[in-house]
């Protein structure tokens, strides 16, 4: 007997006939699957750039983002001198260390790339993270329509609030009237008004910086 041979029509043919994956499939596949640790880079800086995958070989995307490096705020002295700023102090350079100064452009450069809008995926991935840390998460049926609904509410805020910060302070939020809310699973709407205030200070920051450095040039030539 002769061994059979695929036929490469057929075979196309049923490759073609294979429906692709939805965005809900596709959320719904990252809620279930273990939590990774972000891995996606910025150029140069080592900060994670939201919406964006690694880079593989030929540039080709090697997999989607699973997660947002957390935003690393500038120091309580420089958010000093934000505050002083914002409330019309006079400051001068000669006010401010250089060691200060020398430090705003790394904030500025964090702040920008926390101030990207998020993710869907990235949405996902964070609650993926809360998920063991409550106790009604949603389940399989319907851990994919919650996504997107939190998503819908909260996408205007930005990518570096949605850290591990914001994650623990959720579940760390004592009862109120004898509710549990930190042991529950947030509305998309408490969830949105708990990440304000984390967008508030990321906006601040960059307002901050960019008021410090037209004020004050880093570099005089």
């Amino acid at each position: 007997m002769h061994p059979t041979h695929p036929n490469p029509a057929k075979q196309q043919a049923a490759f073609m006939a294979k429906p692709a994956a939805s965005v809900g499939n596709t959320v719904h596949a990252n809620l279930a699957q273990p939590a990774r640790a972000p891995s996606v880079q910025a150029h140069g800086a080592g900060t994670a750039v939201p919406g964006r995958a690694a880079a593989g070989q030929g540039g080709a995307p090697t997999q989607p983002p699973q997660g947002v490096a957390p935003y690393q705020p500038p120091s309580p002295a420089l958010r000093a001198v934000f505050a002083a700023r914002a409330a019309q102090v006079p400051l001068t350079r000669q006010d401010l260390p250089p060691a200060l100064l020398e430090s705003v452009p790394h904030c500025w450069a964090a702040a920008q790339a926390a101030s990207q809008p998020v993710t869907e995926l990235h949405v996902a991935a964070w609650l993926k993270k809360l998920g063991p840390l409550v106790t009604n998460p949603p389940g399989p049926a319907t851990a994919a329509a919650q996504c997107r609904a939190i998503y819908e509410v909260c996408a205007d805020i930005p990518c570096g609030a949605w850290g591990h910060a914001a994650r623990l302070a959720w579940v760390r939020q004592p009862p109120r009237q004898g509710y549990p809310v930190g042991a529950r699973w947030p509305s998309p709407n408490e969830l949105r008004t708990h990440l304000q205030p984390f967008a508030n200070a990321i906006a601040q920051d960059v307002a901050g910086c960019k008021a410090l450095m037209a004020l004050h040039p880093l570099q005089e030539h």
